[in-house]
């Protein structure tokens, strides 16, 4: 006999996760390889980073972030290049990442990410955009 029991709490959420990821792992013959890289500021807190891993062909970001202060001095577009190619060295041949309206669609667009679906509506108003882009080592 089975007894449902609400549970809102992270610890569920993370139970929920690594479970699904050792069944996953039954049916992928791939890793997850985990990928990022940061810049400091001359105290060492954090200004910019990106993150994001590895599996199989893929590379799937996760979080690419600048602080107000330091946009517009080429940051982000470092962070993402150096993790493309830190991708590439490592076998990935895709990338993958989702944004949400206010954030950076054209900034991933005239690196060559195209959408590929979108949510409308999400949360309630705003859209948000699952892109990818193949990955091409540099010549």
């Amino acid at each position: 006999m089975y007894l449902l029991h609400a549970d809102n709490t992270e610890q569920l959420n993370q139970a929920l996760r690594v479970n699904m990821l050792e069944f996953n792992a039954q049916h992928f013959d791939a890793e997850r390889q985990a990928l990022g890289f940061k810049y400091l500021d001359k105290q060492h807190e954090l200004v910019a980073g990106i993150s994001g891993h590895v599996f199989g062909n893929w590379l799937l970001i996760s979080w690419l972030w600048c602080a107000e202060s330091a946009r517009g001095n080429g940051l982000a577009e470092s962070l993402l290049t150096s993790l493309e190619n830190a991708a590439i060295e490592m076998g990935a041949v895709q990338a993958q990442l989702d944004t949400l309206d206010f954030q950076a669609k054209p900034f991933y667009e005239k690196r060559g990410y195209q959408v590929k679906y979108q949510l409308n509506n999400y949360p309630l108003s705003g859209t948000r955009y699952f892109m990818e882009k193949p990955l091409v080592a540099a010549k």
